[in-house]
């Protein structure tokens, strides 16, 4: 490109200095070709430098790093920022170095992922067909480009090769562990567990980190789906179940408690009556309504007790 602008300003050039000559342009050409070769071989070592400067300086841009080949053979890695190269023999292989995603879905096209691809179909431990749905997020370990365009290729060759193939074969393998309905139930997190850990050292050994891993979604047959909810509701139903029988042997030991407590009160009371008497006439003047008015008499004499309402 820099070449073509150099050769570009060289004509435009060229073309001012005849325009000068004015006359025949045939003849003005011959005569600029005689007279100014030097000045021409002067325009075309300038136009020759320019796309040299221009073909050696090299941008980085941020979120990226740059890999420089030269002659075919890899050399070295270059940060964010200005950069000068030998042009012609050196070429620049971009990777990205921000976090990209992978996403296996029934519908890749409607994928907002990096990378998007179709589900992946397994086997569980019980022989059921699923198809499981996964989400993954991976970079670039820091200092690994070089390396990864030496052994792997370029960015699109690293994902086709490690990416995809280790996330699509764990994807397989991983279900075959569990049961279907455990993959239906909570343990499916135990699954996805499974899955990061498979394939996260594979990333690892190629240059990558695997940042996280999601099951999306694991979709059973429809008949075998079916049978997967009335077991899930009649487990319900029985957790149901065990919950009354065990509020109603609450309720039955809080009425053991409360029995075995007047139980016991009642047999202090009647210990403390057979000990002190007097505490039947405590008890007798305590339950006395608040009206009636009474006080202590002499030994002997019978306590009257005015029963009429005050007026």
């Amino acid at each position: 490109m820099s070449f073509f602008i150099g050769f570009l300003l060289g004509a435009i050039v060229l073309g001012y200095m005849i325009s000068k000559k004015g006359g025949n342009q045939a003849y003005a050409i011959q005569d600029l070709l005689r007279s100014s070769r030097k000045w021409l071989f002067v325009i075309i070592i300038l136009v020759v430098i320019v796309g040299f400067v221009t073909q050696s300086v090299v941008v980085i841009e941020a979120g990226t790093v740059g890999v420089v080949k030269r002659l075919g053979a890899v050399k070295q890695e270059l940060a964010p920022g200005l950069h000068f190269i030998m042009p012609v023999l050196d070429q620049v292989v971009i990777f990205p170095t921000i976090k990209k995603t992978y996403e296996a879905s029934e519908i890749p096209q409607e994928s907002q992922a990096d990378y998007p691809d179709i589900i992946v179909s397994a086997l569980t431990a019980d022989g059921q067909q699923i198809k499981v749905g996964i989400t993954a997020r991976f970079m670039i370990q820091p200092g690994k480009a070089a390396w990864i365009l030496q052994n792997l290729g370029s960015e699109r060759e690293f994902v086709e090769k490690v990416v995809k193939t280790e996330i699509r074969g764990s994807g397989r393998r991983v279900p075959t562990r569990f049961a279907a309905y455990d993959l239906y139930t909570k343990k499916s997190y135990d699954a996805q567990q499974a899955l990061f850990d498979e394939i996260a050292p594979k990333f690892e050994a190629n240059g990558l980190i695997l940042d996280e891993i999601v099951l999306r979604n694991i979709t059973f047959t429809q008949e075998y789906a079916h049978t997967l909810e009335e077991k899930q509701i009649a487990l319900e139903n029985i957790n149901t179940e065990k919950n009354k029988l065990e509020q109603e042997r609450i309720r039955k030991e809080q009425k053991i408690v409360a029995a075995e407590g007047d139980a016991k009160s009642i047999e202090i009371r009647q210990t403390a009556l057979r000990s002190d008497p007097t505490i039947i006439q405590w008890e007798f003047v305590q339950k006395l309504a608040p009206n009636i008015q009474w006080g202590v008499l002499p030994q002997g004499v019978i306590p009257m007790i005015n029963f009429q309402q005050p007026k």
